[in-house]
């Protein structure tokens, strides 16, 4: 069993257990249109999702409710199953959330803290349900709950358009200290617009000549929705020269729903991965840009926000693109005053490249050697020559045994320094009355990904 399995499970076994009757029930009676995994809209009163076999099916009240529960303001949402419940249990992936009461044979709730709590379901994090049954097969099932804020009970003229979604966007206040802003959007051919209430009052923006932004921080959202009973005004002084009212009422709202028998929540709805499209737009925004919302919802910028390049696009395969060595020579590519008439020694050539930044896997020094064998000719294949690291290049004729050579000097400023992957290889070429070789080495180094090929020559006639 996998670890975070095992830590489900033993916290599941922490739920609350219910006692009830343990005979067999009749199924819940629903709407027959309402089927599979459904969408609440504003007027919706209850939200319904069926296992496909029909054995289990649930259903919650749209309309999430605040309540005083021991001195602290909660939200509570309340489900109904068509079988009796023995066990309610809800969670956020590796991590116990809320607090799931059955509350009858067939119905149970799901408390939210104001707070942290309620402010991380109305951000976009799913939150998931363990029910555990008296009879039907299998005896658990998982639900998904989305909940996010939504308008409704709209009233006023048609002059004034509020739409129902309060959506949660990646928006950067000035400190940098708070990142979740919750966005709505009013219509209207207006010159201004204001939104009145006793408090929970959105700060409004013009978009365009008849689009209005509406953006609360969470205090604000939360003062917006509790009490739920309490409307916003919206005031629009029209382009006609009237003046006009439209109320609206902004709750929480169930606004999806799944279930599923799997017995792996985390692999029927695995966490999503950022999206390509998100982590474009994200890094085509200027320097300095604190607003995020039209790159996608919070949820999806902030999966993308500070991740890699190799984590989103695709891997690439192992290619080498040449790159320029810096202007100032090394030491060793001079011819060596050490040569003398029997002994000789020097430096033929030093080439620079880069691996691709995300590589479709992991890139080695034999790997480049290779590729470099079949695309330059440049160097015998990988099996001719031996590997080692930093440690064991310095004992290599290109670097007189020394660490701190100026030719190792000069190549580590370029690539970067850290781990090297060092390959070598010599081959003796043809030399009358004497002996003469061709030395190869290849460093890479995987911090930066780049590669450096050197090729030298000595030799001897005693």
């Amino acid at each position: 069993m996998k670890f975070r399995s095992f830590a489900l499970a033993c916290a599941l076994s922490l739920g609350i257990t219910a006692c009830g009757n343990t005979s067999p029930e009749e199924s819940l009676v629903v709407p027959v249109e309402e089927t599979g995994v459904s969408t609440a809209a504003a007027t919706a009163t209850r939200i319904y999702a069926y296992e496909p076999t029909g054995t289990h099916e649930l259903s919650f009240e749209t309309l999430g409710t605040f309540e005083t529960r021991n001195n602290r303001r909660v939200l509570v949402i309340r489900g109904t199953t068509n079988r009796y419940i023995s066990n309610v249990f809800s969670f956020v992936p590796d991590d116990a959330f809320g607090t799931a009461n059955v509350i009858s044979e067939r119905r149970f709730e799901v408390v939210l803290e104001e707070g942290h709590e309620l402010n991380t379901m109305l951000s976009g994090l799913p939150l998931l349900v363990a029910i555990d049954t008296f009879t039907g097969s299998p005896t658990r099932y998982y639900a998904q709950i989305i909940l996010a804020p939504r308008f409704f009970d709209f009233r006023g003229p048609t002059s004034i358009t509020v739409f129902e979604n309060v959506d949660p966007v990646y928006v950067l206040n000035a400190a940098g200290t708070d990142n979740l802003m919750y966005r709505g959007r009013v219509d209207s051919a207006a010159t201004s617009l204001t939104v009145t209430a006793p408090d929970g009052v959105p700060t409004v923006s013009r978009v365009d000549a008849d689009t209005f932004q509406l953006d609360w921080r969470y205090p604000a959202v939360h003062e917006a929705v509790d009490p739920h009973t309490i409307p916003l005004t919206f005031t629009a002084a029209l382009n006609s020269g009237t003046v006009v009212d439209e109320t609206a009422r902004l709750v929480v709202r169930v606004t999806g729903l799944a279930i599923s028998t799997n017995d792996d929540p985390y692999n029927t709805w695995p966490s999503p991965a950022c999206q390509l499209s998100v982590y474009n737009c994200i890094h085509a925004q200027p320097t300095g840009t604190l607003d995020f919302g039209a790159c996608g919802s919070y949820r999806q910028v902030q999966r993308c926000m500070y991740a890699s390049a190799c984590e989103v696009l695709p891997g690439q395969p192992l290619s080498l693109t040449e790159i320029g060595f810096p202007p100032q020579a090394p030491a060793r590519q001079a011819p060596d005053s050490g040569s003398s008439a029997t002994t000789w020694y020097g430096s033929v050539g030093l080439n620079a490249y880069s691996t691709p930044e995300c590589p479709a896997t992991p890139v080695t020094v034999q790997a480049v050697v290779d590729e470099l064998s079949s695309t330059t000719q440049s160097v015998p294949p990988a099996d001719w020559g031996e590997v080692t690291d930093r440690a064991g290049l310095v004992d290599n004729n290109y670097f007189f045994y020394s660490s701190s050579d100026p030719l190792l000097a000069a190549i580590d400023a370029f690539a970067g320094g850290g781990p090297i992957q060092a390959w070598f290889t010599w081959e003796e070429l043809p030399c009358n009355n004497c002996h003469s070789y061709v030395e190869h080495g290849v460093l890479y180094y995987p911090n930066s990904g780049k590669v450096i090929t050197l090729k030298s020559y000595h030799g001897y006639d005693w």
